[in-house]
């Protein structure tokens, strides 16, 4: 009977050892040496080539832990490999889902501790294996979210002339687009593909940097064509079922998120539902389909998505950072905060952090509002003295301040405006100032005004209001005014004064269609009350990534009690409707600062009793400037208007500053 390998001498040991890891046969291998250092602990050979073996088996930790115990065995290179891989192996340790949420960089931190203390108390002899470190690391923080760090790291790599492994590529890929920096991320992705085109992830990560500078028309042929490359149960060779496809699932959904960025949220909402459909227990899902009903104008909708996030998985940094802008919209500012505090606990490293955070500061922060009109009107052969109700040539401004909130509900502040009116007997001058208070928490707003009035009429002039949300699409509201604002200038040049109730309603059920209705009343001192009822309706009719086409429908009607016997324009009866035109294109876009134009074209019939009717242009051409949620707004609008029959043509712009985000 021959003699068991395990009791034999070292050569025997080595040499069977051999044999089978070249025949790829490393369990046996193992098998061999464990059974040789059962009966003989101390050979060297043995223990050497069962370290050897493990990290063949890609058992690198317990590879290293065994080198430690007898490192004059190893060479460098084999060392070095060693605890390359051993690090390598506790990087992506550190990705996997924690026992707890507590948990979630621990393993990360000690991965990177561990391969820092190596460069720092072992350097590597071999440049390859220094070099290894380096890159490791990079994934390490990105992990940690030490975006700035990973870039850095990279150039690093760069400067020295090292090629850095395309394999990290698309980790510096993802760390370049949290830093909004996509411009960048673009070539380093495409070479992170090229050197591995079935990549999913890198071209995912390639598709949103697209997205992020604008490139549309590269972004959404790039999904599509992603989602129907993967199978969604592909099957391998003879067996008998499929398996779940999870690469098919991501480019599923960011299909349908790419729609959504590119303005067209019906769309992307249509394929998520269908997702939804499928897997409606899965927490990613929820807080992408979230996201949309958030930019769709429903922000109950989308809280609602989030909560059910949540309760799958608790530590969704997508729902948390959603569920602050949701309670924000809906003005529950204080449940916003205790949302963004959960969000800090839970991912204090998150990038978007300082944005979410941003964002609520902003709708908490002061509120202002200043904005000013110049306008001239002439009767159509530009002979004559204009009857238009504004003059030969009008204008004004106004002011409004509001504090920050106090108490997450209240704002104090102060107001001020001033209009004018040339007419034949000289230009007619209105102003007032006063204070305000306001109050607004969840579908509840109220405010109320006081101040003094000077000009061509003085006296007190005060407002008082409501408005309540019935839900994401239904809003109403009332407001009664002494000495209203939109008292017609025609009428204060006489020293006649007005008061008003205004009934308002609106129906936005998506960000696609609008219905706005306005009912109000104003009486004047002269005894003439003037009611007037006006409707507007905008329907999406196509969305393109910069470009927004709404058609336009309104309809007004009014009546005047006292009729032509004032000295001021007040039809007796008239009505008007327009169909039209909206174009918004956004020329320009980095995040969340854009330049937006917009073209609107309107006509239609204006009917005035015992002046006949005729159709009435009007053309608007304005710019929109948005930064960080402060906006600046400019136009100039055009119209044929007629007055007691009379054509008149009239020219207008005007300019408005918004600084903050809160209504």
């Amino acid at each position: 009977m021959g003699v068991p390998a395990w009791a034999a001498d070292d050569p025997a040991v080595r040499a069977l050892a051999a044999q089978l890891r070249a025949q790829d046969r490393p369990t046996d291998a193992l098998l061999v040496v464990e059974r040789r250092l059962a009966v003989a602990p101390d050979d060297d050979d043995a223990f050497r080539l069962r370290a050897l073996i493990l990290a063949d088996l890609g058992s690198a930790r317990l590879a290293a832990t065994s080198m430690r115990q007898r490192p004059h065995l190893f060479a460098d290179h084999e060392r070095e490999r060693i605890e390359g891989d051993a690090v390598a192996r506790a990087i992506g340790w550190g990705r996997v889902e924690p026992e707890t949420p507590d948990a979630r960089l621990v393993e990360s931190r000690a991965a990177l501790a561990e391969l820092e203390a190596l460069q720092r108390d072992a350097p590597r002899r071999t440049n390859w294996e220094a070099t290894r470190l380096r890159v490791d690391a990079l994934s390490a923080l990105n992990h940690l979210q030490r975006h700035e760090a990973v870039v850095d790291g990279y150039q690093a790599l760069r400067d020295a002339g090292i090629e850095v492994p395309a394999y990290i590529l698309g980790t510096i890929g993802d760390s370049l687009l949290a830093l909004r920096r996509p411009a960048d991320a673009i070539p380093v992705l495409e070479t992170a593909i090229a050197h591995a085109p079935h990549d999913i992830n890198a071209r995912i990560l390639l598709g949103y940097a697209f997205i992020e500078t604008e490139r549309f028309d590269r972004a959404l042929p790039l999904f599509e064509t992603l989602a129907a490359s993967q199978d969604a149960w592909p099957r391998h060779a003879g067996a008998r079922s499929g398996y779940e496809n999870w690469d098919r699932y991501s480019a599923d959904l960011d299909h349908a998120m790419a729609h959504s960025y590119a303005n067209d949220h019906a769309r992307a909402e249509r394929m998520l539902q269908s997702q939804a459909g499928i897997g409606p227990n899965n927490p990613g899902l929820q807080a992408a389909f979230g996201s949309v009903q958030s930019r769709r104008s429903r922000p109950s909708a989308a809280l609602e998505r989030y909560e059910m996030a949540l309760t799958m998985a608790p530590q969704d940094r997508d729902a948390l950072a959603g569920r602050v802008g949701a309670l924000t919209a809906l003005d529950r500012v204080d449940e916003a905060r205790d949302a963004l505090t959960a969000l800090q606990q839970a991912h204090p490293e998150d990038p978007r952090l300082d944005r979410v955070e941003r964002d609520l500061d902003r709708h908490r922060g002061v509120q202002a509002t200043l904005s000013a009109n110049r306008g001239r009107s002439r009767q159509r052969d530009g002979a004559g003295t204009s009857i238009s109700p504004f003059g030969s040539r009008d204008g004004g401004w106004a002011l409004e301040v509001r504090s920050p909130l106090i108490d997450d509900r209240w704002r104090v502040g102060a107001f001020a405006h001033e209009d004018h009116a040339d007419f034949i007997d000289g230009r007619v001058r209105h102003r007032a100032a006063g204070v305000g208070t306001w109050y607004r928490h969840d579908r509840l707003g109220a405010w109320a005004t006081l101040g003094a009035a000077g000009g061509a009429s003085s006296g007190a002039t005060w407002t008082l209001g409501a408005d309540w949300r019935f839900n994401d699409a239904w809003r109403t509201g009332v407001e009664l005014a002494r000495n209203a604002q939109d008292t017609s200038l025609q009428a204060r040049r006489l020293g006649i004064d007005a008061d008003s109730a205004t009934l308002t309603a609106s129906y936005v059920p998506s960000d696609t269609f609008a219905l706005q209705g306005r009912l109000s009343r104003l009486r004047y001192d002269d005894g003439n009350t003037r009611d007037q009822l006006g409707v507007d309706a905008a329907q999406r009719v196509l969305t393109r990534p910069h470009l927004m086409v709404d058609g336009l429908l309104s309809a007004y009607a009014s009546r005047g009690s006292r009729g032509d016997t004032v000295g001021y324009f007040n039809p007796e009866r008239d009505a008007s409707a327009n169909v039209g035109l909206r174009l918004d294109h956004i020329t320009w876009r980095h995040y969340d600062t854009a330049f937006q134009q917009r073209v609107e074209v309107l006509a239609g019939p204006y009917w005035q009793r015992d002046a006949g009717t005729h159709w009435v242009p009007s053309l608007g051409y304005r710019h929109l400037w948005r930064r960080d949620g402060h906006e600046l707004e400019y136009g100039v609008a055009w119209s044929r208007p007629v007055y007691d029959g009379l054509r008149e043509q009239r020219v207008a712009f005007d300019v408005e500053l918004r600084w903050g985000g809160a209504r």
